[in-house]
């Protein structure tokens, strides 16, 4: 969302950084109103002057998260091949969902926990950034096996390894929140990992192996 233009008197970006942390900290519905103007430090006719209502607030968090500590699916997906972008993706995780100067775990995942039907809409907005970051790697892994670079079988399993690593990420962002440190989330994307198709060559000189063996015996 687009601020309705600068009000005087505050800091519109510092103002929108503490309600991302009271959103993140708390999650959408348990967040008040109340206590966002006292986190942003602003009265509630400049917040809604500034930003409009509470739903409209938690949109611009979540473009401002993308921006900052969420950016680092962006920088993952900006890899050159799928592998590259899913192992950035996991390690720049394990940093940041364990990173103290913020709450612990991932906004887009936890943001929308434990909400009414009420908040259908907001859930249904964590949700379409999740799916498009998946959308995102699977487009990858696809194009990695156009290239030569997988092996074709990934062609048919591109949709489910993505959604495999989402769940990982996933999953991540849990263990942070229920305190597991850097360490232990870099040992989760480690093992991870190794789920990873072999690449192209690599499958063709397995193959040749298993067919040398079999002619041997």
């Amino acid at each position: 969302m687009t601020p309705k233009g600068r009000p005087r008197g505050f800091d519109l970006e510092a103002a929108l950084d503490a309600a991302l942390m009271e959103f993140w900290r708390h999650g959408y519905e348990a967040t008040s109103m109340s206590g966002l103007t006292r986190a942003m430090g602003i009265s509630p006719p400049s917040l809604y002057a500034a930003f409009g209502d509470k739903r409209q607030l938690f949109s611009a968090a979540v473009g401002r998260y993308a921006e900052t500590h969420g950016s680092y699916g962006a920088q993952a997906l900006a890899r050159p091949t799928a592998r590259e972008a899913v192992e950035t993706m996991l390690g720049l995780a394990a940093t940041g969902y364990t990173d103290p100067a913020h709450p612990p775990g991932c906004f887009v995942v936890d943001g929308a926990t434990n909400t009414s039907d009420a908040s259908q809409e907001v859930r249904e907005e964590l949700c379409a950034r999740r799916e498009s970051t998946k959308r995102a790697v699977a487009a990858k892994i696809v194009a990695d096996v156009e290239a030569g670079l997988l092996p074709p079988r990934a062609r048919e399993e591109a949709d489910g390894l993505a959604a495999f690593y989402a769940s990982v990420i996933q999953g991540m962002s849990t263990q942070a929140r229920d305190g597991a440190d850097r360490a232990t989330l870099e040992r989760i994307a480690e093992l991870a990992m190794r789920a990873w198709p072999s690449d192209a060559a690599g499958e063709r000189a397995e193959n040749t192996g298993r067919a040398g063996s079999v002619a041997a015996g």
